[in-house]
């Protein structure tokens, strides 16, 4: 595989990420408590990183 394929891969990759990512957001009502909660998560796994 070359490595612009490579590169695009992970282009598409990241951009169904960010779509996803975007569906699940807008697609929650409560979406301050979601943001809350992944906050929380990802300070969670930050601290438990470090």
């Amino acid at each position: 595989m070359k490595e612009e394929q490579k590169k695009d891969i992970i282009l598409v990759l990241y951009i169904l990420t960010v779509l996803i990512l975007a569906v699940i957001y807008f697609s929650v009502p409560e979406r301050i408590l979601f943001m809350e909660n992944t906050i929380q998560w990802w300070s969670g796994w930050w601290n438990a990183v470090r």
